[in-house]
C-alpha cells in the first residue's frame, strides 16, 4: 500500500471516529435532556449554573449581614439534619463570632442548669449520660420522647470540650411547656393556658435574653431552630379570620433588616407528609446530583413557587416572601426518624409519666369544660421507649414516586 492511501485511510479513520465521538455527544445532549419533564428545566439550570453552596457555608454566610438566623427544623424526629447543626456550630467562625443558639425544643427552666452542664469540662461518660436523661426527661411536659435533644446537648458538650471558656457554646431552650415546684392539675392548666401564647412567650424569651447580650457585646449574634410553621416571616391563618402567631414574626419585627429564616429541606403537610412542590424539587437536585447545598430564595425558581407548606388554609405568599433561603440536606430517602431514648422509662420514671399524663389530661378536660374519660397509657408501648427506633419516612414511597415522575 503506497503512502497517499494509506493518508487517505487514516483520514477516512479520523472522520469516522470524529462522527462517532459528534454522534455520542449529541445522544449523550438529547439522552440528558429527555431524563427530565421540561418544567424541571429553570430549576435544573439554577442549580447547575449558579453552583450554590454547602448548606452549611451558606447559613455560615447570613451572619455575615444577620444579627440572628433561624433556621426551620424539619421533622422533630429527623436525625441527619442535626448532623447539619452540630456541623455548624463546631465551625470555626460560628465558635467566634456567634456562640449562641435558641432551641424551640426544651423547657426554658432547664436553664441555667443545662448551660452549666455544657460548659463543664472533665465529666465521665457515666455523669455525662446520666444529666443528659435528667434532661431529656425534663426536656417538655409530659414528655419528650425524641433522641434529637438529647444528641443535641452531647454533641455540643463535647465540641465545647476542646474550646476555652469565653468561646464555649450556649444553648437556651425557650418553650413554656414545663410546671415548676409540686404538679396539680391547676399548674397543668396553666401551662395549657400559656400554650395559646406560646410563640409570643418563645419570643420575648429570645428577646430579653438576646438584648442583654447585646447590651454586653454589641456585636452579639445567635442561632435560633424552631420547627414549622414557628419559623415563618409572617402569621399564617389557619381558619377563617383566625391567625396563628409565629415566633418569626415577632422576631423579623423587633429586628428589621437584621433577621435572616431557612427552609431545610423535607415534605409538606405535616399530616400528610407530601412531596414539596409535588416532588418537583427533589427531582431538580436528583437530576443535579446534589445533596447538600444553600441559596437565597430571591433570585431563585424556588423562592417564587407558591407557598404550600401550610395546607390548612390558602394563603398567597411565594417561599421568597416567607423564607430568606433554602437548604438541601440529604435527599428525603436519607431522612432517619427517631424515638426513644435508652432508659428514658427506667429508675422509676415510668410512674411519673404516668401521672403527668393524668394529670395533662386532666387540665385539657377542664380547659375544654368536658369530662372526657382519661385512658391509663399502654404500658407496653411506653416502655419501647427506652429504646431508639429509627425508621424511614413512612409515606417515602408515594414521595419517591412523585419525584420519579418528573425524571421520566
Amino acid at each position: 500500500m503506497n503512502e497517499k492511501m494509506k493518508t487517505k485511510g487514516a483520514v477516512k479513520t479520523m472522520l469516522l471516529v470524529c462522527c462517532c465521538i459528534v454522534f455520542d455527544i449529541s445522544f449523550s445532549q438529547t439522552a440528558e435532556k429527555n431524563q427530565f419533564n421540561e418544567k424541571l428545566e429553570p430549576y435544573i439550570h439554577f442549580l447547575k449554573n449558579e453552583k450554590p453552596l454547602s448548606a452549611k457555608d451558606y447559613i455560615l454566610s447570613l451572619f455575615k449581614n444577620n444579627d440572628i438566623v433561624i433556621l426551620c427544623e424539619r421533622d422533630h424526629r429527623e436525625m441527619t439534619q442535626y448532623n447539619l447543626f452540630l456541623d455548624i456550630m463546631s465551625d470555626p467562625y460560628f465558635v467566634n463570632h456567634v456562640g449562641v443558639v435558641f432551641t424551640e425544643v426544651g423547657a426554658r427552666n432547664l436553664n441555667p442548669g443545662l448551660d452549666i452542664f455544657l460548659q463543664t469540662e472533665d465529666l465521665s461518660k457515666e455523669e455525662i449520660d446520666k444529666q443528659v436523661l435528667i434532661f431529656q426527661r425534663n426536656c417538655e411536659f409530659p414528655l419528650w420522647e425524641k433522641p434529637n435533644f438529647s444528641n443535641f446537648i452531647k454533641g455540643i458538650h463535647q465540641i465545647n470540650q476542646s474550646l476555652r471558656s469565653d468561646k464555649k457554646i450556649q444553648m437556651y431552650p425557650t418553650d413554656i411547656l414545663y410546671v415548676e415546684g409540686e404538679e396539680t392539675t391547676d399548674k397543668y392548666m396553666g401551662m395549657l393556658e400559656n400554650a395559646m401564647v406560646r410563640d409570643s412567650l418563645m419570643a420575648d424569651f429570645i428577646i430579653d435574653t438576646f438584648d442583654q447580650m447585646k447590651k454586653d457585646n454589641p456585636k452579639s449574634k445567635a442561632l435560633v431552630i424552631m420547627n414549622y410553621r414557628h419559623a415563618y416571616r409572617y402569621d399564617i391563618a389557619y381558619d377563617e379570620g383566625k391567625m396563628n402567631i409565629n415566633t418569626g414574626r415577632f422576631l423579623f419585627n423587633k429586628y428589621p433588616g437584621r433577621v435572616a429564616n431557612v427552609r431545610i429541606n423535607g415534605y409538606n403537610n405535616i399530616e400528610k407528609m407530601e412531596a414539596v412542590n409535588d416532588g418537583k424539587w427533589d427531582a431538580a437536585f436528583q437530576a443535579v446530583n446534589l445533596e447538600d447545598a444553600g441559596f437565597n430564595f430571591n433570585g431563585s425558581p424556588f423562592g417564587d413557587d407558591r407557598f404550600e407548606d401550610w395546607p390548612y388554609y390558602k394563603n398567597d405568599y411565594t417561599y421568597k416572601d416567607m423564607f430568606t433561603g433554602f437548604v438541601f440536606y440529604m435527599p428525603i430517602e436519607k431522612f432517619e426518624l427517631g424515638m426513644g431514648v435508652p432508659y428514658l422509662m427506667e429508675d422509676g420514671f415510668y410512674d411519673e409519666y404516668v401521672k403527668r399524663d393524668s394529670l395533662f389530661n386532666q387540665a385539657l378536660n377542664k380547659l375544654r369544660n368536658v369530662n372526657d374519660s382519661i385512658p391509663s397509657p399502654d404500658k407496653n408501648e411506653i416502655m419501647k421507649l427506652n429504646d431508639t427506633d429509627i425508621s424511614k419516612l413512612p409515606t417515602l414511597d408515594q414521595v419517591k414516586a412523585s419525584i420519579q415522575k418528573w425524571l421520566e
